[in-house]
């Protein structure tokens, strides 16, 4: 055992009181019998304690003990043990956690998940860097009108969509982060410890620059490969609400059965958002009608208020894929009567739908086909 891990160890040791002392004993006993694979699963485990990482300056704690053993670490595990303490660094200073995981990431640079993990916690670490309006300093919201696109300029990457008419300023450097990040999980064969925060972050990410279509696209990979029983049940509930939202809020999002089959949607149950699973299932049917029978629930949040006539759009279409696709493939010749009764919508103005409905048409196939 080097001197300053005895050193180290000791001193903790003596100052420490019950289950602390307990843990920082089991570290010496692991540490000098050179148990490497066991005193990391009681670092990784200790990390997870809040009354152990509430204790001490993990800082200290990095410098003075995991330094002197993790080339004997494993380099995914080893990056699971700095990401807590990055995020100890972060707190109390933001820049110095960044040099800390680029450090990291040259220790582990071999191993292609480990460096896609220091990458994703450089993203979770960015996600966390808000100012003190409680905003997120690499992205901006600025309010345009009339413009639609994305343009990549040195320092900033600009995103804007004319429905919302805001202006999403973000950092060039955060952005490629994310798009370098998201090719590394892509060149993984199979799925890895690193797919799931990668998701995780990704769809933080697309939350942030209200993209709701993206959102739900990566959340639902995110629940795909989570393993939503170990989740805190308040956080099974805000996924679900989030994800719930954006099904209803996304461009182009017609399939609700993949989220309607995950059991997150449990976490509602009992709640007093009992009623987004219920709209998503009216939804998943066309049916306007016990959309409208909770418009008192649904109307009580503001971003499907404001967002009611773009519901009602949707609602249609899917009420329409409904009646055809109830019918046998040769026979779904539908008329306008039939069209006006579901939709709820005059019979003179059913033409008029038509066309709305195959731009619609146009604009998913377009999109399935990028």
């Amino acid at each position: 055992m080097s001197e300053r891990v005895d050193a180290y160890l000791s001193k903790n040791k003596k100052i420490a009181k019950g289950d602390i002392a307990d843990i920082w004993q089991k570290f010496e006993q692991l540490y000098s019998k050179k148990l490497w694979h066991q005193l990391t699963q009681e670092v990784r485990t200790s990390l997870a304690k809040t009354q152990f990482t509430g204790s001490i300056n993990l800082k200290d704690f990095y410098d003075n003990f995991i330094s002197e053993f993790e080339h004997r670490i494993n380099p995914l595990q080893l990056v699971e043990i700095v990401l807590p303490i990055a995020k100890f660094i972060f707190s109390q200073k933001k820049e110095s956690a960044y040099e800390f995981l680029n450090k990291i990431e040259k220790t582990v640079f071999k191993d292609k998940v480990s460096v896609a993990r220091v990458h994703t916690g450089q993203i979770e670490l960015r996600l966390n860097h808000k100012d003190a309006s409680d905003r997120l300093v690499d992205i901006k919201k600025v309010r345009v009108c009339g413009i639609i696109g994305k343009l990549v300029f040195l320092y900033i990457t600009l995103f804007w969509f004319c429905d919302t008419q805001i202006l999403i300023v973000v950092d060039i450097l955060f952005q490629s982060l994310i798009e370098s990040a998201q090719k590394e999980v892509d060149d993984l064969i199979g799925v890895t410890e690193v797919h799931a925060p990668f998701y995780k972050v990704s769809s933080m990410f697309l939350k942030e620059i209200g993209d709701f279509a993206g959102y739900y696209r990566e959340a639902l990979r995110y629940l795909g490969v989570e393993d939503t029983t170990k989740m805190p049940a308040e956080d099974r509930h805000v996924q679900a609400v989030l994800i719930g939202f954006a099904a209803l809020l996304g461009e182009n999002v017609y399939n609700f059965g993949e989220l309607l089959a995950h059991p997150i949607l449990k976490a509602l149950d009992d709640s007093g958002e009992r009623w987004l699973t219920e709209v998503l299932y009216a939804f998943n049917s066309g049916d306007l009608n016990k959309f409208y029978s909770m418009e008192k629930q649904w109307s009580e949040w503001d971003d499907l208020k404001k967002q009611k006539d773009f519901l009602v759009g949707k609602m249609r279409l899917l009420a329409i894929m409904e009646i055809a696709l109830a019918r046998p493939s040769k026979e779904r010749n539908i008329t306008f009567s039939e069209i006006a009764s579901r939709c709820q919508v005059p019979i003179n103005d059913v033409r008029c739908l038509k066309i709305f409905l195959f731009i619609q048409h146009m604009n998913m196939s377009m999109n399935s086909n990028i």
